[in-house]
């Protein structure tokens, strides 16, 4: 009974693949996979031969428009369109929101060449691409739960304006079915499943069988699949256009039959509609989202990702020289693919990676290889991982493929591609994409593919280097992930600010394009939509209550400065100064000081040489970090060390800012002094007693007797517990580091205490003074040890040495160096230090 049920059951199911392509009813069904080269021959190969009046195709009703665009000659795959959202409010910028790709091996691109061909009207079945991203955003905010950890306002929702492959093909792909498939074929994934079902019939000549068995799977998968889950997007929704498409195709005029080109999870409801119960009648999408689409650069690698999200196909060129050689009608097109691969992938070790390149016998045993393991899974010839498989086996030679592999990432590059697609001029992209491609070729950077290139740019030097550095700095701040610095000045920290160079790496992909299509709306330059962006991070700022965030605000500055906007920021200016003045918080008032102070000496290199504005907010900043250094005596435990840090900058600022520059205004040094006057007999935690005394000494204020006493005492005479004892002299280390060399009475009473210390007490405290003699520079403490040297009576010369190399009588010098160097350590009880310890 059971074997004649499965029997009868087979058998149904060969019925039902044989009707697909049986013209049943005037319709022609042909179940296909996104990107899949054997689909797209197999389909090119039945509507050829059919010829049909109208092809009702799977794609969103809105992007009918663009068709005509779609054979043009000057078109170069791949491309893809995109859908952009218009915000939710007037303030939104629009973002990309949904990628129909093209490749040379969709089958809906051969559909819509040939449908041109024939004359053949075109129906766009699916629901239009605004209905689908709302969809999308609906399910996904499902996903993310009760809201919890909410992003920032001014950051985009991942999980709501991500962009959505309007191709995704998961159900299929990830089915039950497809997990059992697998395990029964033996082999690793959905993707090597399918190539050995599917694609090693890609030369075959007989279509219907091709699209019977691509049907009978996609079916299998649709029953394995639960309906609720079916049902828990909008795929029922999507299946009733794909329905009343058909419906529309079917009044069109002339003779024929209809060609319904779907993706192969729908199927089976196309060719057998359900029965409606009561409850699903009326089956409705959600309220849709205002869209605009247009015709976009893709790349191969981009096609490649989508495998990762259950759309199309893994290694993209590979598929491409397949689909070329079988249509190019050699007798044995897959080992002729393989073998151009192998040829490839010589050509680009020993351009990139000469050291790589195998011998000629390890490149023919692996396509000898990938034959053999073809013949033995009973296939037509090699295929993707038969190459792979081969390529392991043949050419790695003392590598473990486990943990990488220069070789075989170089081939998967070559199986990947590195194309980019081109769109005809006319294609109606919006000026802004023009206008960036034409400033992007102008400074020398090259987008003419998708490889990942390097720019070493001289910004302080080269005016050309210095306008592509702003155009790297705009296009991040844009957010289209076009460039990013590895090194160079950073003005807003501080750090390698007199560097002449900065390096960066730079892409053009279909994530630029895109996103720079979705921020048309701002301007048709790019000056333009940077500043529209801008203002709405400075909108954003208060729209979070971070209006008055100083830090948030000149950070924001710094970045609208290196893209070349300076001219641009006077609102950002004029709320930077209130902020500033009323913030309550003195170590981050300190912050906003020094990179207001950076932003000043940078002013040349960031635009703003001759505004006023940014040394005005200095001034700001300076005043009222001035008025905030009462805060010293009530700072909390935890606080203290950060305002000490923040003490350090404020005197460093003042110091080096007292004398003017040309077009500053000097900073008034006397009232950093008078502030710190009044706080020396404070009562103050002894990190900050030390710094306060510090300054004080420097201004005059403090005695160097005195200075030492307030430092030096805790230690001398045990004050509290060990690293307690060094707190005052980590607070004057802090500020003023030379103190400890050019003051003979501090350095003189600290060498007493040292040398008054048994081995327990130097041990005590001895991880305390590390810790607070690492607020010295390398120089400071070369120098410093000269001046200790110097007064020990030593002949040792400890002044730093710059020199590119050594001689051989300077290597014997410092031989010797080091001898004397262990006599000391030994004479003072410290050998034991120089003894190497068993591991």
């Amino acid at each position: 009974m059971e074997a004649a049920a499965a029997a009868a059951e087979r058998q149904d199911f060969a019925a039902y693949g044989q009707r697909l392509t049986s013209g049943e009813g005037g319709f022609f069904f042909f179940p296909i996979r996104h990107h899949s080269p054997a689909c797209a021959l197999h389909l090119a190969a039945a509507l050829s031969e059919i010829r049909p009046r109208a092809i009702v195709l799977e794609m969103p009703a809105d992007f009918a428009p663009l068709l005509p665009l779609l054979s043009h000659p000057d078109i170069r795959l791949p491309i893809a369109i995109v859908s952009v959202a218009d915000g939710e409010r007037a303030s939104d910028e629009r973002l990309p929101v949904g990628y129909w790709p093209f490749s040379a091996t969709s089958p809906e691109w051969a559909a819509l060449r040939l449908a041109g061909e024939f004359g053949s009207a075109v129906i766009l079945a699916d629901q239009e691409s605004g209905a689908r991203l709302a969809a999308a955003r609906s399910e996904k905010k499902g996903e993310a739960g009760d809201g919890e950890g909410e992003p920032r306002q001014d950051e985009p929702r991942e999980d709501e304006t991500g962009p959505t492959l309007l191709t995704d093909e998961g159900q299929l792909a990830y089915s039950h079915y497809a997990d059992g498939l697998v395990k029964r074929l033996g082999v690793r994934d959905f993707n090597e499943a399918w190539d050995r079902l599917f694609e090693s019939r890609a030369a075959e000549k007989d279509w219907r069988g091709f699209f019977r068995d691509v049907g009978i799977h996609c079916a299998l998968s649709r029953l394995a699949t639960p309906d609720e889950e079916i049902a828990a997007d909008d795929t029922l929704a999507r299946e009733a256009c794909m329905r009343a498409a058909m419906a529309k195709a079917t009044a069109l005029p002339g003779e024929g039959p209809i060609a319904v080109i779907t993706g192969g999870f729908h199927t089976p409801v196309m060719i057998d509609p359900p029965a409606e119960r009561p409850e699903q009648a009326k089956v409705q999408a959600r309220p849709g989202i205002q869209t605009k689409s247009y015709l976009i650069r893709y790349t191969h690698d981009h096609l490649d990702r989508i495998n990762g999200y259950g759309a199309g196909m893994p290694s993209p060129r590979w598929y491409e020289r397949l689909q070329q050689r079988i249509a190019d009608g050699h007798d044995d097109p897959f080992t002729e693919a393989a073998t151009d691969v192998v040829l490839d992938l010589t050509q680009r070790l020993r351009r990139d990676r000469p050291n790589f390149t195998p011998p000629l016998p390890s490149l023919s045993a692996t396509v000898a290889q990938a034959q053999a393991l073809a013949d033995l899974r009973g296939l037509h010839g090699p295929g993707r991982a038969e190459i792979l498989d081969a390529a392991r086996s043949c050419l790695l030679k003392g590598e473990d493929p486990r943990t990488g592999s220069p070789l075989m990432e170089a081939l998967l590059a070559e199986l990947t591609g590195e194309g980019i697609g081109e769109v005809p001029r006319g294609a109606g992209a919006p000026p802004l994409v023009e206008a960036v491609r034409r400033r992007a070729r102008a400074l020398g950077f090259r987008i003419e593919d998708g490889t990942e290139r390097n720019r070493l740019l001289d910004i302080h030097r080269k005016p050309r280097h210095l306008a592509a550095s702003r155009f790297l700095h705009v296009m991040t701040l844009l957010g289209t992930g076009f460039g990013r610095c590895l090194r160079g000045p950073d003005w807003t920290s501080g750090v390698a600010t007199d560097v002449l160079f900065e390096e960066w790496t730079y892409r053009w992909s279909p994530a630029v394009e895109s996103r720079l299509v979705a921020l048309s709306i701002d301007g048709d330059t790019v000056e333009r939509a940077a500043a529209a962006v801008l203002a709405r991070r400075v909108q954003a700022l208060g729209e979070e209550g971070q209006a008055k965030n100083a830090h948030a605000a000149i950070g924001l500055l710094m970045v609208a400065a290196q893209a070349g906007l300076a001219r641009s920021c006077g609102a950002l200016i004029a709320a930077i100064g209130p902020a500033v003045a009323t913030d309550p918080d003195f170590g981050r008032v300190a912050v906003c000081l020094s990179m207001l102070d950076n932003l000043q000496r940078g002013r040349k290199a960031l635009g703003f040489a001759g505004m006023a504005g940014p040394d005005e907010l200095r001034l700001i900043a300076y005043r009222r970090a001035i008025d905030l250094l009462p805060d010293l005596e009530t700072a909390k435990d935890e606080d203290v060390p950060r305002y000490v840090d923040a003490l350090a900058t404020l005197n460093e600022i003042a110091e080096s800012g007292a004398q003017a520059g040309e077009g500053e205004q000097p900073l008034d040094l006397d009232l950093l002094d008078e502030g710190v006057a009044a706080l020396i007999d404070g009562d103050l935690a002894p990190r900050a007693a030390g710094a306060v005394a510090a300054i004080g000494h420097m201004s005059g204020r403090v005695s160097a007797e005195a200075l030492a006493t307030r430092v030096i005492g805790p230690l001398q005479f045990s004050v509290g517990e060990p690293p307690a004892r060094v707190e005052a002299l980590a607070g004057l280390l802090a500020v003023q580091p030379a103190l400890l060399k050019r003051t003979p009475a501090l350095l003189e009473r600290l060498d007493l205490v040292l040398a008054g210390f048994d081995e327990g007490d130097f041990i005590e405290v001895l991880p305390a003074l590390r810790l607070a003699f690492t607020a010295l520079a390398p120089d400071e403490t070369d120098a410093l040890a000269a001046v200790i040297a110097q007064a020990k009576g030593s002949d040792l010369d400890l002044a730093p040495r710059f020199s590119g190399g050594l001689t051989e009588a300077e290597m014997l010098a410092n031989a010797r160096l080091n001898a004397t160097f262990a006599e000391l350590m030994q004479a003072d009880g410290l050998g034991l230090w120089l003894e190497e310890r068993a591991p």
